[in-house]
């Protein structure tokens, strides 16, 4: 494996600068679209409208810019955990999302649209998708580790950490009545691009610890 020989990392300091990147690269631009939404509400600025409606398009010119950016994160996790092939990670996260975009996981809105009041579906529809991409991401971690049980670690305790981290997130801003589906202005941006963010923030910093030290045992088994 091709890896940075160094002595064991700071996990606090990896788990803190995790956090940062995953916000960065992956939280921000997986909100892109509803960031602007917000930009342009606010400031009443049209030149944002261009990049509105391209975002606004289709679904694949979001998970094209989310994908680019997912890249800024794989070469980040690289040099975070010293792992130096960092277009493997770049590689796998790429592949983790696709998987995850046609997953059954990120399409529960499709199943359950007729049952379900608007609020609870947003809440299973969003976990759903977080869940499913940090699933997919963590086992791609895994493989380029080829270590199975680092699959299984990285898959399970990210997605779990990252949809907890969403549903805390929805349930705060419902403490001041703002859920999708209420009356306040924007509120499934509001709640979204923030709580994505906050998912990033909590994923990222157990992906990248967890990385970091699956990396740093083979290493010390070398």
């Amino acid at each position: 494996m091709n890896t940075d020989q160094k002595t064991s990392p700071n996990y606090f300091s990896v788990a803190l600068q995790s956090a940062f990147a995953a916000a960065l690269f992956l939280g921000f631009p997986a909100g892109l679209l509803l960031w602007l939404v917000l930009a342009r509400e606010a400031s009443q600025l049209t030149l944002l409208d261009p990049f509105v409606n391209i975002l606004q398009a289709n679904g694949i010119n979001k998970i094209v810019v989310l994908l680019i950016c997912s890249l800024g994160w794989s070469y980040l996790l690289g040099r975070i955990s010293g792992y130096r092939a960092w277009w493997r990670i770049g590689l796998a996260t790429l592949l983790g999302i696709l998987a995850a975009w046609y997953s059954p996981l990120s399409n529960l809105d499709g199943w359950f649209s007729d049952d379900l009041p608007i609020r609870t579906l947003y809440a299973l529809t969003m976990c759903g998708v977080v869940f499913s991409v940090t699933l997919f991401v963590g086992f791609a971690y895994g493989i380029i580790l080829r270590n199975i049980k680092a699959a299984l670690v990285m898959g399970l305790s990210t997605s779990i950490a990252s949809v907890l981290a969403f549903l805390f997130s929805i349930f705060i801003f419902a403490q001041f009545g703002i859920y999708v589906g209420s009356d306040v202005p924007l509120a499934m941006s509001k709640v979204t691009t923030v709580s994505l963010m906050f998912s990033a923030i909590v994923g990222g910093a157990v992906l990248g610890t967890m990385f970091a030290w699956f990396v740093e045992k083979e290493i010390s088994q070398l």
